[in-house]
């Protein structure tokens, strides 16, 4: 495998702890919308896990870290009580799996019991010396206490949360919208997992969460054809 294709900046891998982040999965998107009377298309199952398998396939990893936003939101539906079973289980085969919650989790934990599944969900990990969580943070004074700590000894905070996206145009009239990471120095934004999430163009909203406001990325990471296109951004 060539990884100079998928490496996000020099020394950015968790493979020294073998660790692979994952964030925003968003399982039971449709069924959530569902119970709330929007009609949306349901399928048998979702794909997330397929997926995530078949990134464990191509990094052997000893733990699978989801960085909050696990569900879209915790109804008591089957479907979903599924999907999360099959998670733990055909996942917890391969890898210890650890959940972050985010703000679309408020419900999980009872939700986790109703299903019988024995997952905690932490407000963060570390990893070294970096610190994984979701992002949702309102605090700027903790987000802040939470920057300096890793710079400190090498480290990034590393989140999801925003679902960044960047659009891709050869300035005449084609383009398309990718979703992307985002870098600078001392934080990882990572892009949302779920097929459902359509992205947040960065430059065109403000930041959700006050990392990467405090410390704006330099650099995006487009995912195009499944190589990454580094994309140096304007203003920093």
């Amino acid at each position: 495998m060539d990884r100079s294709r998928l490496e996000l900046e020099p020394g950015v891998w968790l493979e020294k702890w073998q660790t692979l982040a994952v964030a925003d999965l968003h399982l039971g998107y449709a069924w959530a919308h569902r119970a709330e009377g929007q009609l949306l298309p349901v399928e048998t199952r979702e794909d997330s896990t397929e997926r995530l398998l078949k990134l464990l396939d191509r990094y052997p990893a000893e733990e699978l870290v989801l960085l909050g936003d696990v569900v879209h939101r915790a109804v008591d539906v089957p479907a979903l009580h599924s999907e999360l079973r099959w998670l733990a289980l055909t996942i917890g085969e391969r890898a210890r799996l650890r959940l972050i919650g985010g703000n679309h989790d408020r419900e999980l934990a009872a939700t986790l019991a109703t299903a019988g599944i024995a997952l905690e969900i932490a407000e963060s990990a570390m990893v070294g010396p970096h610190l994984l969580l979701h992002g949702d943070q309102a605090d700027e004074s903790v987000a802040a206490a939470h920057l300096r700590a890793q710079a400190a000894p090498g480290g990034r905070v590393i989140l999801g949360h925003e679902h960044p996206a960047i659009t891709l145009s050869d300035g005449v009239a084609s383009h398309v919208k990718c979703p992307c990471f985002l870098a600078g120095p001392g934080i990882l934004v990572l892009p949302a997992f779920s097929r459902w999430a359509a992205g947040s163009e960065i430059g065109r909203y403000p930041f959700l969460s006050p990392y990467p406001r405090l410390r704006p990325p330099d650099c995006a990471m487009a995912i195009a054809a499944g190589k990454l296109l580094p994309i140096r951004l304007a203003g920093q």
